[in-house]
């Protein structure tokens, strides 16, 4: 478990210090055993932690598994450790996170690797400690995130841990079409165009 934990911190830290905006949002399961990889988190000022256990979240907040209590498109980056795994269904999760996640805002999620020796032993704990494992590869995972608006930045792989770092997509721009300007009819008189004239223009 330690030595998971350190190469899950690796592989973490360099995406952690970033200034851009202010709020991050770092879900974490607690009932799996595992030590934080984030236990400094360095970066963005205000760091709202929450933890999965029991069926609910407990930390900064409380509140339900697939129930987020922010405002739509407030959080600047989002940190997700493990806790994917914890639930058979996921979609209502995913779906809270890309609400709250602000336009092009950043999310990394952390998971065991689906085939990778080195994650059964963990794998194998948590079932014995009696919460769910449910360990889904990258390419299923990443199907399931674009169906919710996040698209891939990209995946890394390291001693059975799988780093998956996704962005929100961006709102198209609007192109409003502008109403033509009224003209009003023309009330006066044509004359007859002189002869030279019309020969000429023609």
């Amino acid at each position: 478990m330690r030595a998971l934990q350190r190469v899950q911190s690796a592989l973490l830290a360099p995406h952690l210090n970033t200034r851009a905006g202010s709020q991050a949002l770092l879900l974490r399961r607690a009932d799996a055993g595992l030590p934080s990889a984030t236990a400094a988190l360095p970066g963005l000022g205000c760091w709202t932690r929450l933890e999965l256990a029991g069926g609910e979240w407990s930390g900064s907040l409380r509140a339900a598994t697939c129930m987020l209590p922010f405002a739509d498109d407030c959080v600047d980056l989002g940190v997700v450790e493990h806790v994917i795994e914890a639930l058979p269904r996921p979609e209502a999760l995913i779906a809270e996170l890309a609400r709250v996640l602000q336009p092009g805002a950043r999310l990394l999620l952390c998971g065991f690797s689906a085939w990778h020796p080195g994650a059964w032993s963990a794998r194998r704990q948590a079932r014995r400690a009696g919460v769910g494992c449910h360990v889904r590869s990258a390419r299923a995972l990443l199907r399931l995130l674009r169906t919710h608006g996040l698209e891939r930045e990209f995946v890394q792989r390291r001693a059975g841990c799988v780093l998956l770092a996704v962005r929100k997509r961006r709102a198209s721009a609007l192109i409003l079409r502008l109403p033509r300007a009224a003209h009003a009819p023309f009330a006066g008189r044509i004359g007859a165009i002189p002869r030279g004239t019309q020969r000429a223009a023609s």
